[in-house]
């Protein structure tokens, strides 16, 4: 399924900006308590204490607030990830590997909210969208800073490093997965293979040929 982003009105006027942020911190806050699932036009208005008629004025519909906030919070997550990842002295794939995991662990601990979005929402269609178009762009990050520093060729099949990224993600999904509560255990297992992964890809990053 192609997910199309649904175009939305720009508030202009404070009031009307402070609506949409009414709207979308309820919608927030509903996929935080209920789940992805729960949140539709109806309990987004009554959350947020707004008509539906001035819902629709900015949203065409449940996906457009969930395309907003998504988009919000990926802008917010990759602005610190692009921010730490400066001021780090990059030695090895895994030890990037991990220093990412870590990043992104502290940041769903700290604001729960986007951890179920992120991860309980994959069952819309936007939601999907913005999950895969951040993973390839967050491989490709990883890829052009390992370049930099020397560790892989230039010519380096970039799906490996999308292959490391979406098991870190599936690894994150697992450790939040029971309504938001963190498994340090899972974790932990997760990080063990994430490392070997990421150590594997330094001994050898050259394509294998399929089975004959």
């Amino acid at each position: 399924m192609t997910a199309t982003p649904v175009r939305r009105r720009a508030p202009v006027q404070a009031r009307s900006r402070k609506t949409v942020t009414r709207i979308l911190k309820a919608a927030a806050a509903i996929a935080d308590e209920l789940g992805v699932q729960a949140v539709t036009t109806r309990t987004i208005a009554d959350r947020a204490g707004v008509s539906y008629p001035s819902l629709y004025r900015f949203f065409a519909d449940r996906e457009a607030i969930l395309d907003a906030l998504m988009e919000r919070h990926c802008a917010e997550l990759d602005a610190r990830c692009m921010e730490a990842e400066r001021t780090w002295k990059i030695t090895s794939i895994a030890d990037l590997l991990n220093n990412e995991l870590d990043l992104h662990v502290h940041y769903y601990r700290r604001y729960p909210s986007s951890a179920r979005l992120w991860m309980g929402g994959r069952t819309s269609a936007i939601v999907t969208k913005h999950v895969r178009a951040r993973m390839q762009n967050l491989a490709g990050r990883i890829h052009a800073m390992l370049v930099s520093a020397e560790l892989i060729p230039a010519h380096t099949d970039p799906r490996a490093l999308l292959v490391a990224i979406e098991m870190a993600d599936r690894v994150l999904e697992l450790s939040f997965r029971d309504g938001g509560d963190f498994d340090q255990a899972i974790l932990d297992l997760g990080r063990r293979a994430l490392i070997a992964f990421g150590r594997d890809l330094s001994g050898d990053l050259s394509p294998h040929p399929g089975p004959s």
